[in-house]
């Protein structure tokens, strides 16, 4: 039996389906973190191992955390974004208080690409964004994460390609069923896209190869495209022809603040930070978009 015992936070998320996926092909025990086991989705991740335990608990709740890291060699962390406090540094603070009391030898934190760009805590498209909580947030927990003595590695992913898919492609495309498409993202704007599970094939190597991966900050695309093109490709794969609609400056102002709209304008020019040459030399393989549509047609709206 594996005594390789791992700390997957927020488990039931898609970067966390697949670290897991990684980790139970290459022998690890591993601890879920779920809100309640008994939910359909968290029940859903034994498929992967029979060595997947699922543990009840928030990263709020000290006790919980504590009892689910005791005995681990390595935390996954990964945490939803607050848009209205800094309950994820307080969180993650607290976390990492109790990793290190624990004796855990390395953490792999994922934050976002966006913070690749060395003058991101003063550029103003984020500061004075009402995303600022969100993306400040992230920020702040990277710096706790290299503070902290434990051994870790930063992943800063891009853009998902799950959002393409079922739920999220309803908040990003709400009119996708009907065959509609309005957009934000402008027509030859590059999307720095990411598999999730890319990431979770990141995050399963650097546990495995701690010598290479340690101390290390890693930007993770798995495909640079235009929103022309992804849309394009995903018309191809769906074989449905879309009316699309890019928006105007004026039409993406008079929406205001809402956030999934904001993040949109603030998505393009974040491929500067993804060299896809240097993403290749860790020799993770990496999913193309078209690979990524074909494995989840089913889950195209």
């Amino acid at each position: 039996m594996s005594t390789k015992t791992a700390l997957v936070i927020r488990a039931t998320g898609s970067q966390s389906n697949g670290v897991i996926n990684h980790l139970a092909k290459s022998g690890w025990n591993i601890r879920a973190f779920v809100n309640d086991p008994t939910a359909e989705r968290a029940q859903a991740l034994q498929k992967y191992s029979n060595n997947v335990t699922l543990h009840k608990g928030t990263l709020d709740n000290a006790s919980s955390v504590e009892a689910a890291i005791k005995g681990c060699n390595a935390v996954f962390l990964t945490q939803f974004p607050s848009f209205t406090d800094d309950s994820e540094t307080r969180d993650a603070r607290n976390l990492l208080q109790l990793a290190k009391a624990a004796g855990v030898k390395h953490i792999v934190h994922t934050t976002q690409l966006a913070l690749a760009d060395p003058n991101f805590i003063t550029n103003e498209k984020w500061t004075n964004s009402i995303l600022r909580p969100a993306v400040i947030g992230k920020y702040e927990v990277e710096q706790l994460v290299r503070d902290s003595g434990i051994p870790y590695t930063i992943l800063r992913p891009g853009w998902f390609m799950t959002n393409i898919t079922l739920p999220m492609v309803n908040y990003y495309f709400p009119e996708i069923a009907q065959g509609k498409i309005t957009s934000s993202y402008q027509r030859d704007g590059i999307l720095a896209t990411v598999d999730t599970d890319d990431i979770g094939a990141f995050v399963a190597a650097a546990f495995n190869h701690p010598e290479k991966f340690t101390g290390q900050t890693i930007s993770v695309v798995s495909e640079n495209l235009t929103t022309a093109q992804l849309i394009e490709q995903i018309s191809e794969v769906k074989g449905t022809k879309y009316n699309v609609h890019y928006r105007t400056a004026e039409e993406t102002a008079a929406l205001g603040n809402d956030p999934i709209t904001l993040g949109q304008t603030l998505t393009h020019g974040l491929e500067r930070f993804a060299n896809m040459d240097e993403i290749k030399s860790w020799g993770v393989p990496l999913t193309t978009f078209r690979e990524f549509l074909e494995k989840n047609k089913s889950k195209l709206a």
